[in-house]
């Protein structure tokens, strides 16, 4: 029984509101798609590609946030079939929060994480909401530097926010019109 309605559920989150696209940047062909649960262990390894020392999401963490009530989208970035970056976000009240984004370094400074945040930006704008937020390291100068550009300002800094290393997180918000 257990087995039959896993079935289901994963049929139900394989029903998707999001269309796959294809775009080129830079010469280079990519395909946008939504997440589903078969995609973890690739998630997984683009993390591991992105973090080195630590795995931040473990495979529950992502089952959960597949199957979240809460309203949500998940994307990744397909280049020559494989997952090369992925981005995550949640809406909450009026905030669409960012739970998790990451491209690996070989394909960093491309346009793909610009790219991934304005989709999600597009699925914040479908449920009215007022804000986008993220947490980023204090270390990943590269990732503020984008978010910056992109309208987002620090609103505090959440000290030892992450647990490896214990390191400082900026908390990051964007007002959306």
């Amino acid at each position: 029984m257990l087995k039959r309605f896993k079935t289901f559920l994963s049929f139900l989150r394989e029903q998707s509101g999001y269309q796959e696209k294809t775009i080129t940047i830079d010469a280079s062909v990519y395909q946008i798609r939504e997440v589903f649960p078969k995609d973890i262990r690739a998630l997984m390894r683009v993390q591991q590609l992105v973090y080195k020392d630590y795995q931040p999401w473990h495979r529950g963490a992502f089952l959960s946030e597949l199957y979240s009530v809460h309203s949500h989208r998940y994307l990744c970035i397909v280049s020559n079939n494989q997952i090369i970056g992925f981005i995550g976000i949640r809406v909450v009240a009026t905030d669409a929060h960012i739970t998790n984004i990451a491209v690996i370094p070989d394909y960093q400074n491309q346009g793909l994480g610009n790219y991934l945040l304005m989709e999600a930006e597009k699925f914040a704008n479908q449920y009215a909401c007022q804000t986008m937020s993220l947490e980023v390291r204090i270390s990943n100068v590269d990732a503020q530097r984008l978010y910056t550009k992109l309208g987002y300002t620090t609103r505090q800094v959440l000290t030892e926010y992450y647990s490896e290393g214990k390191e400082d997180a900026l908390d990051m918000v964007k007002e959306l019109k």
